[in-house]
C-alpha cells in the first residue's frame, strides 16, 4: 500500500488510524517545516527513527534540548560514535548513560511529543511506504499501541491552550505556595521540577533542565499551581511592584529635597561624582550606549586606537561578560520554546519578539552589539552569529 497527498487533505491522526486498522508495516514520513518518520510493524509503532533520514535523530534532540547529559557527556559520545559503529542508543546503554528502561521511556515520550507536533501540522506532505516483512534497519524498537498514542496527542492539543493561559511566557517564575507537598506525592521527575521552580529559574530554563517533554513539565507545574505547592510570578507582575516602588520613592524624593535643600545638593553632586569615577571608562568605548564596552587591548597604552575602546577594570569585565552570557542564554531558551511550540525554528526574531518570549529591548540591544539569527535547513536549526 502506498499512501501520500497533503496533511490538509487527510491528517496525522486519520493516517494513523488507517495504518492501526489494516495493520501495515513500512514508514510514514510527514515533510513539512521539518521532517518526522514513524515505523510501523503490523499496525504498531516501533520507532520514530530512520537511518535513510538525512534529518536530525529525534532522539538526540530529544536528549539535548531537555538537559540529560552534560557538555563533557555528549563529547564522549561523539568521540565513541566517531571511533566505532555504534547507534546512539548502543552508546548510551553500553556507557551506562541510560538504563534499558529509562531509553525505553525516552523513544516512548520523543514518539508521544512527535505525534502531538504532527497533530497541529496542517501544512505539508505525508507519503506511507509500506513493506511486506518488518520494516528494515531499525535502530532500538519499542512497542506502542497507535490507539492510545492518537487519544494522547489529542489530550494534549486540546490542553494546549490551557497551558499557555496559566504560563503564557518562558520569563514566568515561581515561588513556594501555602501547601506544602506531601513527603510521598512527587515523582522524581515531579522533585527535580519543584527543585529547579524553587530554585529561581523561568520556565524556559525549567523545561530546557526537566529531562522530560515540555508539555509534561508544564502539565507537572500547572497541577502543583492548582495543588498550592507553586505559585505562578509573571513578569508583568514583578514590572508593576517595580514601578509602583519606583513612584513610591519619586513621591518622597521631593519632601526630602524641599526640607534639606543643602544637603539635597550635596548628595547629588557625590552620586554624580561617584558615577563619573566609576562608568567614565564606559564612555569611551563603541558599546558605551547600552553598558556592554568591548575591553581594552593588551597594548592599550600606544595604540592608535586606544582612546575607541572602553578602559574596563576586571570587575566591569566579569559583568559585561555575564551580561552578554545571560543575553545569549535568553535569545537562545526564546527560539528553543518557539521550536518546540511550532515544530520549527522562526524565521526572524521578530516572531519571538511578538510571541511574548524574548523582550523587544532584548534583542534591540544584540542588534546594536552586531549580532545575527540566521534560520537554516528549513527551520530545522539556526545560528546565532556573534
Amino acid at each position: 500500500m502506498a499512501l501520500n497527498g497533503q496533511l490538509h487533505d487527510f491528517n496525522l491522526a486519520e493516517i494513523l488510524q488507517l495504518i492501526a486498522t489494516q495493520q501495515k508495516s513500512g514508514f510514514l514520513v510527514l515533510e513539512g517545516h521539518r521532517e518526522m518518520v514513524f515505523v510501523f510493524d503490523r499496525g504498531v509503532l516501533i520507532s520514530t527513527r530512520d537511518r535513510r533520514s538525512e534529518a536530525p535523530d529525534p532522539l538526540e534532540q530529544f536528549l539535548r534540548n531537555y538537559g540529560f547529559f552534560t557538555e563533557a557527556q555528549w563529547a564522549h559520545v561523539g568521540y565513541i560514535r566517531q571511533n566505532s559503529s555504534l547507534d546512539l542508543a548502543e552508546i548510551l546503554i553500553s556507557e551506562e548513560l541510560l538504563s534499558r528502561e529509562d531509553l525505553n521511556v525516552v523513544l516512548q515520550n520523543v514518539a508521544r511529543e512527535m505525534a502531538h507536533k504532527g497533530m497541529k501540522m496542517r501544512r505539508g506532505r505525508y507519503n506511507f511506504t509500506a513493506t511486506k516483512d518488518s520494516p528494515p534497519g531499525v535502530r532500538w524498537r519499542i512497542a506502542m499501541d497507535v490507539q492510545g498514542l492518537l487519544m494522547e496527542a489529542a489530550r494534549r492539543v486540546d490542553e494546549e491552550g490551557e497551558l499557555a493561559r496559566l504560563l503564557p511566557s518562558q520569563d514566568v517564575t515561581f515561588r513556594q505556595g501555602p501547601t506544602p507537598p506531601p513527603a510521598d506525592a512527587l515523582s522524581p521527575a515531579g522533585r527535580r521540577i519543584i527543585k529547579l521552580a524553587l530554585g529561581g529559574r523561568p520556565l524556559g530554563r525549567i523545561i530546557r533542565l526537566a529531562r522530560i517533554d515540555s508539555f509534561t513539565t508544564r502539565e507537572m507545574l500547572k497541577n502543583f499551581l492548582e495543588a498550592g505547592w507553586l505559585e505562578a510570578v509573571l513578569p508583568e507582575q514583578d514590572g508593576d511592584a517595580e514601578s509602583n516602588q519606583r513612584n513610591r520613592r519619586r513621591r518622597k524624593l521631593p519632601l526630602l529635597t524641599l526640607r534639606h535643600p543643602l544637603l539635597s545638593v550635596v548628595a547629588a553632586i557625590a552620586v554624580l561624582g561617584l558615577g563619573v569615577f566609576r562608568w567614565t571608562p564606559l564612555s569611551a568605548g563603541e558599546m558605551a550606549q547600552i553598558g556592554l564596552a568591548a575591553p581594552a587591548p593588551a597594548n592599550a597604552d600606544t595604540a592608535p586606537t586606544a582612546v575607541a575602546v572602553s578602559w574596563l577594570d576586571a570587575n566591569q569585565q566579569a559583568c559585561r561578560l555575564l551580561r552578554l552570557r545571560q543575553l545569549r542564554a535568553e535569545v537562545n531558551d526564546a527560539a528553543t520554546y518557539y521550536q518546540q511550540i511550532h515544530g520549527n525554528y522562526p524565521e526572524t526574531i521578530d516572531s519571538l519578539v511578538k510571541a511574548g518570549l524574548l523582550a523587544r529591548e532584548n534583542w534591540r540591544l544584540a542588534e546594536r552589539l552586531g549580532w545575527r539569527y540566521d534560520r537554516l535547513e528549513s527551520g530545522l536549526a539556526y545560528r546565532l552569529v556573534f
